[in-house]
């Protein structure tokens, strides 16, 4: 199984500054994708020098009503998901043709997040779900792609809620532990990954070692196995000041397993309303635990980040920050051609429209006060549209000075304009 026996960080041994190495993709993105469109997609994580792709889950489950799969399944129970008859041929060909390796996820449940002591024999069964998922992936494809079908992704989000008490560490690791087993018979040469989360409000770095720790101490992690924390900054369950402290108390339980490896998940997401993320919070989600992590994966790449989904803009500064180790500095153009009305209760902010190429979003404050970020979400149609104008309920009497801010993909804000009314 691979390891990294050198301690020089695998990210370190690409570029002297870290980079991203991987991105998840999901299902519902790939729907009926043919091998032109993976190979323009996987060609956007070539240009941006990544190495692995984590395509999951391959099954996905409703606790018995229907379970669906993104590849021709012969498992009994398994039915093949609409759009999805190539989708892993697909994937697999085009990653072999341009050199990525591909962790494959296997079942999944919403009901897991649900999870209760009560559920202790439905988990199990999934896990030996999974088991025959695997056997079934391997025999399909592990001969026809055994470099790029490269590893096993856990699909299994752990979080600090499902770890506080001790009676659930045990009981997750030994259900871990019958993928494990199975995965280390059927071809101990292939890694697995697993991405949990932690929730500041629902614990403190020192009580998610100790979880850790008894988690870790009852699992059976192979050599070259990567747990992978996703930071959680984008979903906003720990902060950017204090993710750190949550990965070391991580890096800490993860170093007393001889040859786990640890990675960091980067979210390239703003969950607040599910848009992406400039590229100067995303480069300091990569630099501040750098000198804690061996490598870096995102959630995700393309779906947030690739020109298939969103404006070039992100693609293209990230390659500039991947060539030079720096985020372009330019000066954003502010907005002009302002016009403001009112009309009852609502206020209408009007400004002429920006080249989407050059601006990013807009930031708007009521009397210094924030109330709204304008931008573009994630489209596969790829239909953007950049705000020209912004409507606010303002039943105030007194005067109101609103704020507006342009900034770009690097996060570089323009000077603000100022409306009153």
């Amino acid at each position: 199984m691979p390891d990294n026996g050198n301690k020089i960080p695998l990210w370190n041994k690409r570029h002297p500054y870290p980079t991203a190495d991987g991105s998840f993709i999901q299902s519902w993105l790939v729907d009926s994708w043919s091998i032109d469109r993976w190979q323009d997609e996987l060609n956007i994580l070539k240009e941006a020098d990544m190495n692995y792709l984590i395509l999951a889950p391959t099954v996905i489950d409703e606790r018995g009503k229907k379970s669906q799969a993104i590849y021709p399944s012969n498992l009994p129970g398994i039915s093949l998901m609409k759009g999805h008859e190539k989708t892993l041929d697909n994937c697999l060909k085009a990653a072999e043709s341009l050199g990525l390796k591909v962790f494959i996820g296997l079942n999944d449940d919403r009901h897991w997040w649900q999870l209760s002591e009560a559920d202790k024999e439905w988990f199990v069964a999934e896990m030996h779900k999974g088991n025959a998922i695997a056997k079934e992936l391997y025999e399909l494809y592990k001969a026809r792609y055994p470099e790029t079908f490269y590893g096993w992704y856990w699909v299994w989000e752990i979080s600090n809620l499902h770890i506080k008490l001790p009676k659930y560490q045990i009981m997750l690791a030994q259900a871990l532990n019958i993928q494990l087993d199975f995965l280390s018979n059927l071809d101990n040469s292939m890694p697995l990954m697993l991405c949990p989360f932690m929730i500041e409000k629902e614990g403190t770095p020192l009580s998610a070692y100790e979880a850790w720790s008894n988690f870790f101490s009852h699992a059976h992690f192979r050599k070259g196995d990567i747990f992978c924390p996703q930071d959680a900054v984008g979903a906003g369950w720990l902060r950017m000041d204090t993710f750190v402290d949550w990965f070391e108390a991580m890096k800490k339980a993860c170093d007393q397993v001889e040859g786990l490896r640890f990675w960091s998940d980067v979210e390239t997401f703003r969950q607040k309303d599910w848009t992406s993320s400039t590229l100067d919070r995303f480069v300091e989600q990569l630099k501040l635990p750098s000198h804690l992590v061996d490598n870096y994966v995102t959630f995700a790449y393309s779906h947030y980040f690739s020109p298939y989904i969103v404006p070039k803009g992100y693609h293209q500064v990230y390659l500039h920050y991947l060539q030079t180790g720096k985020l372009p500095t330019n000066k954003v153009k502010p907005p002009t051609g302002l016009s403001i009305k009112k009309c009852h209760n609502k206020v209408t902010l009007s400004w002429q429209k920006q080249d989407i190429q050059d601006i990013c979003g807009y930031l708007i404050y009521a009397n210094n006060k924030f109330i709204s970020r304008l931008q573009p979400k994630p489209d596969p149609t790829l239909k953007f549209t950049l705000d020209s104008s912004f409507s606010h309920d303002n039943s105030l009497e007194e005067t109101t000075t609103y704020q507006i801010i342009a900034y770009d993909y690097a996060g570089n804000m323009s000077e603000p304009v100022y409306m009153k009314i």
